[in-house]
């Protein structure tokens, strides 16, 4: 009777409430990231000018469908660097033109340091004038005329057998970003295009490394007082997301974002005399390098940059670097290639290197969502996956079917996040979840929020996951906080992270909810209160309904530890729920009646 009284309650609600934003937050939105599109084997009528062309349109077509107001393309847009090359990729970014969709790219090595190919920076600039700070910063649609389809094989442009671009059928510009600017100093030095522009709640920071055709010398040393004026002088409570092309630390690649690597050199000197000179860096030593990274990873953290997100590497890469000096740490997100060319890693690594997860041999993209102070990170797939890349095939066939690309049918790998007003817990294997977070007291009131306390009582990581190189993963949990919506008695949370890779499923955990008592009107001990958890048409039901397996059941007092999967109840002397889950996603506390006026209760 308990229970069916929740259930009428929950779904008499469910229809009250829908799909409700609070009022006091912003509408989301989403971003996109796509990166490595090379195609490196013989041209197959649809990927031309060593552009892969045919995967970049299916990736787009997703990126479309969701609904991003812009993608970001994190270098090596195509295998073999020219001119030609770089304007057959421009000309691919039409359908996202076409759709009202910004487009923004970063070099990578195979544009800046490809041969003797030394113009790069001034044909970046020329193709996407939509990157260069002043008037005509963040109009998009703007390709210039001379980039045409007359650059590309005559195969290629068969409507019927081949992969033409889309035709433009926006006629006109359309503004994605503003307060543009960039390291115009070094831009000059260099021929670099590193960059930074806002949208909504964030900025954008494009991170230009290369001089043409150096391979490894880095300057981004050289940017650090541009990086800091911008990130510093960004609006308050907004977030911040950095892109180069190189890694933090790399998998397969040990030269990085800061330079070369010397011999057993992880990336970061992790193991190595700092006096060992880097011997494809002139001038550079293992211990200057270890200084760059310092210097970088303190700017990461102090500016509460969260995210380096990178390519390169052609793998998903999901960890948490830990600077050489130990006094800063950011998360490192290696993006899935889109490419026939995928990497293996290996050894050396980085003791500063924390994984959390790795995917190997998929293409891939990722959907960032915006929420306010929260960010959800989805990283989507190919379901077939294990590729082999093209260095397995001497005769030149490739490593996709026939040496053409395959339809391609992507599914959600995994989902992580962050959020701004939330903390992080790392969990190794085999170590308990057991965690607090909290929301401004109710007293406040500030944008909504009632002031609500969180805690996981119990659950211990049983993930067996390593990397391939046998390095165990941990779990990155982060929590985040919504103000309160209509009908709810809590402020809303949500927890990300506790799900292995390829799965929804977490490990069983008890999560613990505490309204503060001044937010709460009623709180009932008749199973007409309890956690409740968003679905995925947005309704709020009843939190271990949503479970993988086990069995609903409502019990009036504490949580113990003999109760199992399901069991979910209230503690009315501390104000509390809890709930038996296994999973993780948006949680709050609901009641047959609830309030926001403060009580004498």
């Amino acid at each position: 009777m308990k229970k069916a009284f929740l259930f009428k309650f929950l779904s008499v609600f469910a229809i009250a409430a829908g799909i409700m934003a609070s009022s006091a937050w912003a509408e989301p939105w989403k971003f996109g990231v796509i990166s490595d599109t090379q195609w490196t084997i013989a041209d197959d009528g649809k990927n031309p000018n060593t552009c892969a062309a045919d995967i970049i349109k299916q990736v787009d077509r997703q990126f479309i469908a969701t609904g991003v107001k812009l993608v970001v393309h994190v270098g090596d847009m195509m295998d073999s660097g020219s001119q030609v090359n770089d304007y057959t990729r421009a000309l691919y970014a039409q359908d996202l033109y076409n759709a009202g969709i910004g487009f923004y790219p970063l070099r990578g090595n195979h544009e800046a340091a490809h041969g003797t190919y030394t113009g790069s920076g001034e044909d970046f600039i020329h193709a996407y004038p939509q990157i260069v700070p002043g008037s005509d910063a963040g109009e998009n649609n703007n390709t210039p005329g001379d980039i045409t389809t007359a650059l590309l094989p005559l195969a290629d442009l068969d409507p019927n057998t081949g992969n033409p671009p889309a035709d433009r059928t926006r006629q006109h510009t359309f503004k994605v970003g503003r307060h543009f600017s960039a390291p115009e100093d070094v831009n000059s030095l260099t021929g670099g295009v590193s960059y930074a522009f806002q949208y909504h709640n964030a900025t954008f920071m494009l991170l230009d490394q290369f001089k043409s055709p150096d391979y490894y010398t880095s300057y981004i040393p050289n940017q650090m007082t541009w990086i800091d004026d911008t990130l510093t002088n960004r609006p308050a409570h907004s977030h911040a997301f950095a892109f180069t092309h190189k890694n933090i630390l790399g998998g397969n690649h040990k030269d990085n974002m800061f330079g070369g690597n010397a011999a057993g050199d992880p990336g970061d000197g992790f193991g190595i005399d700092p006096s060992t000179p880097i011997t494809n860096t002139p001038g550079l030593t293992v211990g200057l390098k270890q200084t760059y990274e310092n210097n970088f990873l303190a700017a990461m953290q102090e500016n509460h940059v969260k995210y380096v997100i990178s390519g390169h590497d052609h793998h998903h890469y999901n960890s948490v670097v830990t600077s050489p000096d130990g006094l800063s740490k950011v998360h490192q997100l290696i993006t899935q290639s889109d490419s026939s060319k995928f990497y293996t890693p290996g050894l050396p690594v980085s003791g500063n290197d924390v994984p959390v997860e790795q995917d190997l041999a998929r293409i891939g993209y990722y959907i960032f969502t915006v929420d306010g102070p929260r960010v959800t990170i989805d990283y989507y797939a190919d379901d077939h996956g294990n590729w082999l890349s093209d260095n397995n095939f001497p005769d030149g066939t490739g490593p996709l079917p026939n040496g053409t690309t395959p339809i391609l049918h992507f599914v959600k790998r995994s989902t992580t996040g962050y959020s701004l007003n939330g903390k992080e817990n790392l969990v190794a294997h085999g170590a308990p979840y057991a965690m607090t977070d909290n929301t401004i007291p109710a007293s406040t009131m500030e944008h909504g929020f009632v002031g609500t306390s969180m805690a996981i009582l119990d659950g211990i990581n049983g993930s067996t996951a390593t990397t391939n190189y046998g390095k165990v993963t941990e779990k990155a949990v982060n929590t985040g906080w919504a103000p309160a919506e209509r009908h709810l008695a809590s402020d809303i949370l949500t927890l990300w992270g506790m799900a292995d890779l390829g799965s929804k499923q977490t490990d069983t955990y008890v999560l613990s909810m505490n309204v503060d008592r001044r937010a709460l009107c009623n709180f009932p001990d008749n199973g007409g209160f309890g956690i409740v958890a968003r679905d995925t048409d947005g309704r709020w039901v009843n939190a271990v309904d949503m479970n993988f397996g086990g069995s609903s059941k409502f019990v009036k007092g504490q949580w113990k530890p003999s109760y199992g999967l399901g069991t979910y109840g209230v503690d009315v002397k501390t104000k509390t729920a809890w709930a038996v889950i296994n999973y993780d996603g948006d949680f709050a506390i609901a009641t047959a009646r609830s309030c926001h006026e403060k009580c004498d209760r």
